[in-house]
């Protein structure tokens, strides 16, 4: 297992590796579209099974699997895990946001759902994948006076940084990482947009996250391997023939073979145990072994890659894909909560989409979003999820006619 928390700079081959990952063939796209046709082909179905009715319903639970476990985790961010079970007993209703000065109410998301956001409006825009300068022109178009003193309550510092150095244009949008913090969590509980307009190309999807990645870390953050596995695993996930272990697979194949001991480590401890929320308490128990003051030091030491997308991947094992679990067992674990609960959220609703989400859960959401004047987008989960439909469609029919071009 690599030593947790540390500064770690990768070398020559991983960013061989890495530059591998991203190419992706003429007979990979026509596989893909294979997929994307048969999952919207299906998108308005319906079953009782408990398993996400199509493509559309994938994309609706992925999106409101990771804004809905931001929003639950972010009141009791960086708590202890026993804190929270001496205040809440089990942590599963939504709880007051505090920003600065003010309280927000039961189900306001934070600053990564703000990345997320930007990233939606994007491809909403574009209605097909992004890069890095699409990203960036989208940052400067929203960004009004008034967004900027929003930011204040819903952003770190770094966001503001980064954004004020786009303004300026003296910084390409490729290189305005080199000034951010290297191994932070950013592609795990940011990059969701990435891997729904990705849905089912795991390859494009690594392609895209690395791509963006630039604009938020440099070059050697383990970001961008850890990354690849889990927004590889979250494309993979809108397969419709997916399964909890081919998703767990699909992290695994596109890790090194230090991130597989480390992920796997998590998988063991989950295995242990057959009802994960009764039992969490020895899961958590487990879990602070590996994650803990004295293992991860430094800046945003509770918020690093490598230890959101091991969570992540274990707590949706362990929920077998159930959204809702995993977002009850992610917020009770104490840490990164917010970062920890949107990737288990949107990872397991990219997988059984929304019939593993309570309604409930997504309406206050939505209406802590319309009273927010401070976010960047107030469209709801689900005007949100129809536009990425949309784009993900318009995406296929591109494809399409390629594949038809190649043919002749």
């Amino acid at each position: 297992m690599p030593t947790l928390g540390k500064e770690m700079t990768m070398d020559r081959t991983n960013l061989n590796r890495r530059r591998l990952l991203c190419q992706a063939g003429a007979a990979a796209v026509a596989a893909g579209l294979n997929v994307i046709a048969d999952n919207s082909a299906r998108a308005a179905d319906a079953d009782n099974t408990g398993k996400a009715s199509g493509l559309f319903d994938k994309v609706y639970g992925c999106i409101a699997g990771a804004y809905i476990g931001s929003a639950m985790g972010v009141p009791v961010e960086g708590w202890d895990r026993r804190k929270i079970a001496e205040r809440y007993g089990l942590l599963q209703e939504f709880q007051p946001r505090r920003a600065q000065t003010q309280v927000l109410p039961p189900g306001t998301t934070e600053d990564g759902m703000e990345r997320q956001k930007y990233m939606y409006l994007a491809i909403i825009e574009k209605q097909d994948r992004i890069t890095a300068d699409d990203l960036v022109r989208t940052w400067l178009k929203v960004m009004t006076n008034e967004k900027r003193q929003g930011m204040m309550r819903m952003t770190e510092q770094f966001d503001r940084d980064l954004m004020d150095m786009a303004k300026s244009g003296k910084v390409p949008a490729r290189r305005l990482g080199e000034k951010g913090y290297a191994h932070l969590n950013a592609p795990i509980r940011c990059f969701h947009p990435i891997a729904v307009i990705n849905a089912c190309d795991e390859d494009s999807a690594i392609k895209d996250t690395q791509d963006i990645l630039r604009v938020y870390q440099p070059m050697e953050s383990d970001g961008f391997e850890w990354g690849a596995a889990y927004i590889a695993a979250v494309a993979h996930a809108f397969r419709p023939d997916v399964s909890v272990d081919s998703v767990i697979e699909t992290a695994l194949k596109y890790s090194s073979a230090d991130m597989k001991k480390e992920i796997q480590a998590g998988l063991d401890i989950v295995a242990k145990f057959s009802n994960p929320i009764n039992e969490r308490k020895a899961i958590y128990d487990e879990f602070a072994k590996i994650y803990n003051k004295e293992t991860c030091t430094g800046y945003y030491d509770m918020s690093r890659a490598h230890e959101c997308a091991t969570v992540a991947l274990s707590f949706f094992k362990a929920a077998k894909g159930n959204a809702k679990d995993a977002i009850i067992l992610a917020a009770n674990n104490g840490r990164d909560t917010d970062c920890n609960c949107a990737a288990s959220g949107g990872l397991s609703g990219a997988f059984s989409g929304t019939k593993t989400i309570p309604a409930e859960w997504i309406a206050t959401v939505d209406a802590a979003t319309k009273k927010n004047p401070y976010t960047n987008s107030q469209l709801t989960i689900e005007e949100t999820a129809k536009g990425m439909f949309a784009a993900l469609q318009n995406k296929a029919k591109k494809m399409s006619a390629y594949v038809e071009l190649m043919k002749s």
